[in-house]
């Protein structure tokens, strides 16, 4: 008997075959299902990362914005810029205990930001 081009002995070989062609099958069905999975989790992930580096676009616009207003308040005030940096910074440092380097950053930002409002005006 021949299957597949496949010279089977008996049935016993034929039975064997089978067994393999179905565990094969069921792994394949496995994997392609574990690989839909981690594609509709991939593309969601995508979706969501843009959508948060979407939001942190807008809040460090609007930490900008705060930044100069504050600077613009303390110039007015005769402040003087040592000062004015000192207090800008103190304000962020303050936002969060959890100083990385995530935190340093963006307290570098701010610090460039009052420079740049202080002399600005």
């Amino acid at each position: 008997m021949t299957d597949f081009g496949i010279r089977l002995r008996s049935s016993d070989d034929f039975s064997r075959l089978r067994e393999r062609a179905d565990a094969a099958r069921a792994q394949a069905q496995h994997a392609a299902k574990e690989y839909v999975r981690v594609r509709r989790t991939v593309d969601a992930t995508r979706q969501e990362a843009w959508e948060l580096r979407a939001d942190a676009a807008a809040l460090r616009d609007s930490l900008r914005d705060s930044v100069m207003a504050y600077v613009a308040v303390l110039r007015g005030t005769r402040v003087p810029p040592e000062r004015a940096i000192v207090l800008v910074k103190s304000a962020v440092i303050e936002s969060d205990s959890y100083r990385d380097r995530h935190h340093r950053g963006v307290v570098e930002e701010a610090v460039r930001w009052a420079v740049d409002a202080y002399y600005a005006a």
